[in-house]
This record gives C-alpha cells, sequence and structure tokens, in this order.
C-alpha cells in the first residue's frame, strides 16, 4: 500500500513539475482525455459511479464555463422548458437565474404560489426541501422547485437585502400564464384606477407564444373606443419570446429600429425594425426591478424613440438572447447567442433601463409581530394584540390600536372571521390568529397605493396636452 500512495505522489509531482514547464509543452485535452478521465474513475473511485452521472457531470461543467442563461437540460428539463414557454407547467410560478453563483429570483409570475407567498426580485433560493441547491445548475434547481399540482415544497429563501434564510412552505399549483391583463397588479380593476376615459391600460405578465394575439386585440378594442393614450404595466414581467416583444412593438413604436441584435460575426448581427408610419397611442411603460430581458427591449424602444415615458424604478438588466435547441436525445440547450441592444444602441446587460420618471411603490408599515404561542382572551394586552389590530385596520376592520383585547377588537375579529367564512370565538385561538395572518399577506396588496400607476397617468396626460 505504501508503494501505491508513493507512486500517488509521484504522479502528483510530475504533473505540477509539468505544469511549470507548460510554456515548454504544449498539451491540449481532448475528447480521449475525458473519456480516459472518465474509466479511471469508474475503475479506481471509491464509489461505484454511473456513465450516465459522469457524462452528465461533464456536460453541466462545459456550461458553467459559459455565462448563467446558458445550460444544458435532460428530456424531462427540455419538456418543462417547452410547457413553460407555451404558457402552462405545474410549478410554483417565479423565474429565476443563476446570478453570482446563487440561484436567483428574477421575477415571480403574476397570480401564482410564488406571488402570493411574497417571493421577490433578488430574493435566493438556497434549499429545496432540505437539500443545499448552491452548486446545483439552473436547470436541475428548476427541476426540485417544479411538480405535479397540489404537491407541497420548501424551499430555504435568503430575502433580498438580508441574510438570514427563511423557510417557506408551498403547494405547486397547475401554471397556466395569462400574459395580457386589464387588472393592475394589486387585482384591482384598470378602469377603476384610471378616471380618464382617453387612456387605456394593458398589464404584461410576460412574453409568451399567446401574448401578441391578446395585446393586438386589446388594442384594437381602444383604437375603436377613441383612447389616444396606453399605459403597458410591466412590473415584474421577466420577459420570454424575442418574436412576441418584437410584434408587439412593431405596433406601437415608430418608424426605425426596435432592436440590435449583436452576435458572433457581423454576418450574424440583425435589426429588428418597425416601419409604423403614425403610431396610434402616446404610451407610458410602467417598470420595475422584476422589469427583465424582453420587457427590457419594448422600454428601451419606447424610451429610445421619444414616443411616450418610463415610469417606476431601474428595469434588471438582462441583454443577451438565448437561443433552444433539440437534441437527438430528446433533451436540449438553452444557449446564450448574442446580446442586445437598444433603438439606440445602448447596452443595458447588468446594468438595467433607468426611468425617466423614478417613483417607488410607498413603503410597507411596520407591523407588530404576532408570534401565535398563546390564545388570546378578553383583557389581554400586548405586542401581539397590537400587530392583530394593525393587520385588521389596514382591511378596514374599525377598532383602538392600543394593543388591548377588548370587545371593540373581538367584534372586529368575528366580522373579519365572518367576512372569510370561518367560524366565530369568543377566545383568538393560535389557529384562528394563523388564519388573520394568512389572509392578510395574501390581501394586503389590495390596500396599497399604486403611487407608480398614478405616475403613469400624470405623465401620459403630459403627453396628451402636447
Amino acid at each position: 500500500m505504501k508503494k501505491r500512495f508513493l507512486a500517488i505522489i509521484l504522479i502528483i509531482v510530475l504533473a505540477i513539475s509539468g505544469a511549470v514547464s507548460a510554456d515548454t509543452y504544449d498539451y491540449k485535452e481532448t475528447i480521449s482525455t475525458v473519456e480516459s478521465l472518465m474509466e479511471i474513475i469508474k475503475s479506481d473511485y471509491y464509489k461505484d459511479v454511473d456513465e450516465t452521472t459522469l457524462i452528465r457531470g461533464a456536460i453541466d461543467g462545459m456550461f458553467k464555463t459559459l455565462d448563467p442563461h446558458s445550460t444544458y437540460m435532460d428530456a424531462e428539463e427540455f419538456k418543462e422548458l417547452m410547457n413553460f414557454a407555451s404558457g402552462e407547467y405545474g410549478s410554483i410560478g417565479v423565474l429565476i437565474e443563476k446570478r453570482d453563483g446563487n440561484i436567483t429570483v428574477v421575477a415571480p409570475i403574476a397570480d401564482t404560489p410564488a406571488e402570493e407567498a411574497g417571493l421577490d426580485t433578488g430574493d435566493i433560493i438556497v434549499s429545496v426541501d432540505g437539500t443545499n441547491i448552491k452548486d446545483y445548475t439552473l436547470g436541475k434547481a428548476a427541476s426540485l422547485i417544479k411538480g405535479d399540482p397540489g404537491t407541497r415544497v420548501k424551499l430555504g429563501i435568503i430575502k433580498a437585502g438580508t441574510s438570514d434564510v427563511v423557510y417557506i412552505e408551498l403547494t405547486r399549483a397547475l401554471i397556466k400564464v395569462e400574459s395580457v391583463k386589464r387588472e393592475t397588479p394589486f387585482d384591482r380593476k384598470s378602469e377603476d384606477e384610471i378616471k380618464d376615459s382617453r387612456i387605456g391600460y394593458i398589464r404584461l405578465t410576460e412574453f409568451s407564444e399567446n401574448t401578441y394575439d391578446d395585446f393586438k386585440d386589446a388594442i384594437e378594442e381602444f383604437k375603436a373606443q377613441g383612447k389616444k393614450g396606453l399605459i403597458i404595466d410591466l412590473r415584474n414581467n421577466p420577459g420570454g419570446l424575442l418574436s412576441s416583444v418584437v410584434e408587439i412593438c412593431e405596433e406601437i413604436i415608430p418608424e426605425g429600429p426596435i432592436v440590435h441584435i449583436d452576435a458572433k460575426g457581423e454576418e450574424n448581427d440583425e435589426t429588428y425594425s418597425s416601419t409604423l408610419k403614425n403610431p396610434p397611442f402616446k404610451i407610458a411603460v410602467i417598470v420595475n426591478g422584476g422589469s427583465a430581458s424582453a420587457a427590457e427591449i419594448l422600454t428601451g424602444a419606447v424610451k429610445d424613440s421619444k414616443v411616450g415615458v418610463v415610469v417606476g424604478t431601474k428595469t434588471y438588466g438582462k441583454g443577451t438572447v438565448q437561443n433552444v435547441m433539440y437534441l437527438t436525445n430528446g433533451g436540449g440547450i438553452k444557449m446564450t447567442i448574442a446580446e442586445y441592444l437598444t433603438r439606440n444602441r445602448i447596452n443595458i446587460d447588468g446594468k438595467g433601463i433607468e426611468p425617466d420618471v423614478k417613483v417607488e411603490l410607498p413603503d410597507s408599515e411596520d407591523l407588530a409581530p404576532v408570534k401565535m404561542d398563546r390564545d388570546i382572551t378578553l383583557g389581554t394586552v400586548g405586542l401581539d394584540v397590537y400587530g392583530i389590530q394593525q393587520r385588521l385596520k389596514n382591511m378596514g376592520y374599525q377598532m383602538s390600536t392600543d394593543g388591548v383585547m377588548n370587545q371593540a377588537t373581538l367584534n372586529a375579529i368575528n366580522k373579519f372571521l365572518k367576512d372569510n367564512k370561518l367560524p366565530e370565538v369568543k377566545v383568538l385561538t393560535k389557529d384562528a390568529q394563523k388564519k388573520i395572518l394568512e389572509i392578510y399577506s395574501k390581501d394586503i396588496t389590495k390596500y396599497i397605493k399604486d403611487t407608480q400607476l398614478e405616475a403613469a397617468v400624470t405623465e401620459l396626460q403630459k403627453l396628451l396636452k402636447n
């Protein structure tokens, strides 16, 4: 055994010596080298390793040397990607990417478990059902997160701007993405929010195969109604198909470039352009940090062409184009083939697009914690009582917020429970407290003042006066 160890040490020493004199020995790693290493691992590694695992590891290693958006997918992973592109699949409804070595949330998809659970742009997913995914490829991580509708998944999350891991349990759902909506991100009817009859509103949640057709139907309706202004809400739109966003831009962007595609070799560069002589609308685009990729193409086209104004906060900054390629084994690859530049040839990758009018949403009120570690009876005083009162008051129920469980507070609690078809109580049990917090977390966005939409209306009205 000592001789074998000495032999291994000698090999290592020789390898180091060879590395030192690398400029005098031109060694190139080839496919035969990979095959030889696989045979050595299979014969000498202390555990059994099957060839499929080694091949997948080698493939993943190749793609890790590229950018975070390029990945290999086996047949099952590729099927899931195609389901997503078609707008229907089973998961929690979140777009992720590999950023700085972490599985990072680009944006939650509207009306999905991820959005309801409060996942947001910049959150880092560190574990799935107890499995650490730090070193996972994007495709492998996505496969763990996805699953049959109705099944549960537990995610370990580091919220953006924090360092502690929190755990969130979600129920997977059949994600049917409705990419063109008339309701705002806060589930409010746009016609109730926008009182100016000259202005139409469209919210695009992504750019999928059906997005252009639905968008076209909506703007034709607005034209028939005589509307002259259009608000396009791209908040938390993570992107999608290049063809979809180009078709949409051709309907609203004045004559000239929409986007420039800068590929490998000048002969592969391409510029997509609009031939529209008279755009039908003045436009206000609303964006935030979750507006990425194709959403930034539309945003850049509006901003650079000056057909409208961009309102909100800086976009995500994904300025590359991926192509999906089928493989004969049933799998596929998604590979970055180009970067894109806006109409005015501005590179936004890693930088994002600054809005013309910066508007933040109001910060949520600091709420007292409700630990749900005791039943609360009449006369109880505590921070948890105050927290319950704060939440009920935010939802429109009337009582004093003094931290005292009095009859008025109990009456408000029971009215809330009755409104939500839950049994009334004489004592605020831990279970009833949990229900209040769950419903509040799901519905509180309905009560947030949408300052970004208000600003978009104001800015669009200014454009319509000119």
